[in-house]
């Protein structure tokens, strides 16, 4: 099918979108900010009778605080987040993430919905969502439903999402009082490519004596979907965050990590860069604590 055999819907309003999602006759795609649809189509994988192009649908374009979390509307883009100063004062570790996809210009168009939706390993925002407990609304003609994002993912490019269900909301829990993150990726190119490895972090430590009280890792393109170093968590609560910890953590992440080999880096590459980030990743924060 060539480009100019599709149709292009651009609904006004949520509610229109939703109507022709749930018509099943037809086969649609979403399309928000096209960073990652243009790439699919040139590579003939993404290639709907229809797209829906949901660009100008500004009700879901937000960020704001209440009590049930910080709400990050997914038409909202990564120059938003990073510009964003709740979210820098409150959820630092999605900003310093959102930095770092791609150039200016891929920043103000992605958007945040269309980086989960897309569902890539590699996906920068995806780490730091993790690690802040994120929460993703999904919404149909008929229902509403929310997916913690652990369970949103089932494999490369694939979700829990239905047909006829789009991204409504994306909620993140503020960070506590002596929280905070650290974002770290590897790429062949800073900040305008695809991540070979990408590493995010959270951590509370007490206000004195550094020891951590509470703490989330979560590693990128190491495995199908997000991998949630768990054991390296549990060695957080262990000791004074220092550099002989550290270091203990990143030879344990070189083992929790699961990366495939391609065109791009092997496995043995991935799970020697995943423990640098770890590395790297947690001397920054302890620098940024220590200012």
């Amino acid at each position: 099918m060539k480009v100019s055999d599709m149709e292009m819907i651009s609904p006004t309003s949520v509610n229109e979108c939703l109507q022709v999602l749930s018509n099943r006759q037809n086969e649609s795609r979403l399309i928000a900010g096209g960073t990652d649809a243009v790439v699919r189509m040139k590579e003939k994988k993404w290639m709907p009778n229809i797209w829906i192009n949901i660009r100008n649908l500004n009700k879901l374009r937000y960020i704001y605080e209440d009590e049930n979390g910080i709400h990050i509307g997914p038409m909202t883009t990564h120059t938003d987040i990073v510009q964003s100063d709740l979210l820098l004062n409150k959820a630092d570790v999605l900003t310093h993430a959102a930095k770092e996809v791609g150039a200016t210009q891929m920043q103000n168009m992605g958007t945040l919905g269309g980086n989960i939706g897309t569902a890539s390993p590699a996906g920068d925002t995806i780490p730091a969502l993790y690690v802040l407990d994120a929460k993703i609304e999904l919404r149909s003609l008929h229902d509403t439903r929310i997916v913690p994002i652990q369970d949103f993912f089932v494999g490369p490019g694939k979700t829990v999402i239905h047909s006829d269900e789009i991204i409504s909301d994306i909620i993140v829990r503020p960070q506590e009082k002596y929280e905070i993150g650290i974002f770290e990726k590897l790429g062949p190119r800073k900040a305008q490519s695809i991540s070979i490895v990408n590493f995010a972090t959270s951590l509370t430590l007490d206000s004195k004596k550094r020891h951590c009280t509470a703490g989330k890792l979560a590693f990128g393109s190491v495995g199908p979907t997000i991998i949630r170093a768990k054991k390296c968590e549990s060695m957080l609560l262990l000791d004074r965050l220092d550099e002989n910890l550290i270091q203990n953590m990143a030879k344990l992440a070189w083992k929790e990590v699961a990366p495939i080999s391609d065109v791009r880096a092997s496995a043995n590459y991935r799970k020697d860069m995943a423990s640098a980030l770890l590395e790297r990743g947690l001397y920054r924060l302890m620098k940024r604590w220590g200012e």
